[in-house]
């Protein structure tokens, strides 16, 4: 089986601090757009909470929580409404993903020792039981990841110069294919693509990868400073965020378009987001 390994290279390593927390809610389409309400703050502590992403079958949320400069994974089942902890370990976990075999979380860990960002796999059943992916020392400070169904795998890696790298069956040299990546990586399924976010002179373009002929097609214009977040839902709707305001992508006039969000959500900044059915999960600025 073939593994891709596509890798971003940025000037700037940071992980964003700010106090977040993760609101969940419900969408559904509707002729005009979509309909959003019932938003259940998941979190609900001070601090920060974030990059949350859905287990692709079961009723759990993933999402990175820090305390006391300490970031681990935690989950959250929204049948139960019950929070628990992943991982419990000395370095610091970010971007908790589930692989395709559904058998593990994929994360970025970020060492203590010496600020290296590997891409290590933990086990669901047995989280202490874990498996180093992509080294830093090797490949470069991960970033952010994403996994298509058939185990193909996208990562950014933060470093200079700032390129875009395409890595065939873990070859240690990869194919430059752009460069001025933004952080949202994602399978769409109905485009068997993934996505990505690249800067063209001063426009940003929201861009598909195919990972079988590995050519790059572009898809839409993103959102005018925003910070590039976004996500699709299971039919292929694009939505990003700007600012405190929720947008969608209609394909048919290629234009965004602004969603009504609930009055009792925050009206504060809105950054990541995840997609999953009848569900929408926002991160706000606390």
């Amino acid at each position: 089986m073939k593994i891709l390994f596509l890798v971003l290279y940025f000037q700037v390593i940071s992980f964003a601090q700010k106090g977040t927390e993760i609101y969940l809610l419900e969408i559904k389409k509707m002729p005009d757009g979509f309909s959003i309400k019932e938003p259940i703050n998941i979190s609900n502590r001070d601090g920060y909470d974030n990059q949350p992403s859905f287990h692709p079958t079961k009723s759990l949320i993933y999402f990175s929580s820090q305390k006391d400069g300490q970031t681990d994974i935690w989950s959250y089942n929204y049948d139960s409404k019950k929070l628990s902890q992943i991982t419990n370990t000395e370095d610091s976990e970010y971007s908790p993903t589930v692989t395709p075999d559904k058998k593990n979380l994929t994360c970025i860990v970020q060492r203590k020792s010496n600020g290296d960002q590997d891409l290590v796999k933990f086990s669901i059943k047995n989280p202490k039981k874990s498996e180093i992916i992509l080294e830093s020392q090797k490949a470069g400070k991960i970033g952010y990841h994403a996994w298509s169904p058939d185990n193909e795998l996208i990562t950014f890696v933060l470093g200079e110069p700032n390129t875009l790298q395409l890595f065939e069956n873990q070859s240690k040299s990869g194919k430059i294919f752009g460069k001025d990546i933004g952080r949202s990586l994602h399978y769409v399924s109905v485009k068997k693509a993934f996505s990505f976010v690249e800067k063209d002179r001063e426009t940003w373009k929201i861009k598909l990868l195919n990972p079988e002929n590995q050519t790059i097609s572009d898809y839409a214009d993103a959102l005018v400073e925003s910070e590039q977040y976004n996500a699709w839902d299971k039919n292929g709707v694009l939505f990003g965020t700007k600012n405190e305001e929720l947008f969608f992508f209609e394909e048919k006039t290629k234009s965004w378009k602004m969603l009504t969000l609930p009055p009792n959500l925050p009206k504060n900044k809105i950054s990541r987001l995840a997609i999953k059915d009848q569900y929408l999960v926002l991160v706000i600025n606390e």
